[in-house]
């Protein structure tokens, strides 16, 4: 027997659904900006490698708090240095308050040849240009838990050759 649900819950139900499609109508791609790099350890592996901490600024202009679960794919430094990303949050992800900005913690092998390629270059460019190609799996709402996995993510940005050189002041005195 089909029972009939009450005006109330009709009006209920309309409401989330309502509610679930503003949200994936209104979405807004969170911006990233490189705030600084941190050298956290030396690998005794051979060849031995750089573990990076790749601090970002990342702010979330929607008006509601987004959860990043994971984040993997590839750094390209000027266009032809590839860096693998394959970043995983605590269980419940890292959560973004709407509307702030939330630094993101993202550590990166770095081998020791590629380290000194890249800082090479940047003794004849006074920036080089870095973009990110990969998917990220997030969450939309710390109510709802409306969760995207495999949001694909091409950005571009620069590092200075100031924020590069003070990759080594950074690690050992790190900003606050």
């Amino acid at each position: 027997m089909i029972r009939s649900l009450s005006f109330k819950a009709w009006s209920r139900a309309a409401a989330i659904l309502l509610l679930l499609l503003s949200l994936a109508a209104c979405v807004q791609k969170p911006t990233m900006k490189l705030n600084h790099a941190e050298i956290t350890s030396i690998t005794p592996t051979l060849p031995p490698s750089l573990e990076m901490a790749v601090v970002m600024d990342v702010t979330n202009p929607n008006s509601y708090d987004v959860a990043v679960r994971a984040v993997r794919g590839q750094v390209w430094m000027a266009d032809k240095y590839p860096l693998t990303v394959d970043f995983h949050a605590p269980p419940d992800g890292l959560w973004m308050a709407s509307g702030k900005t939330t630094q993101l913690r993202v550590l990166l092998l770095l081998p020791i040849g590629l380290a000194l390629q890249i800082v090479q270059e940047a003794l004849y460019t006074p920036q080089i240009a870095y973009r990110f190609i990969g998917k990220a799996d997030v969450t939309g709402t710390r109510t709802f838990q409306v969760e995207k996995d495999d949001y694909s993510i091409d950005e571009r940005g620069a590092m200075t050759r100031e924020q590069l050189m003070a990759v080594i002041p950074n690690s050992l005195f790190p900003p606050h």
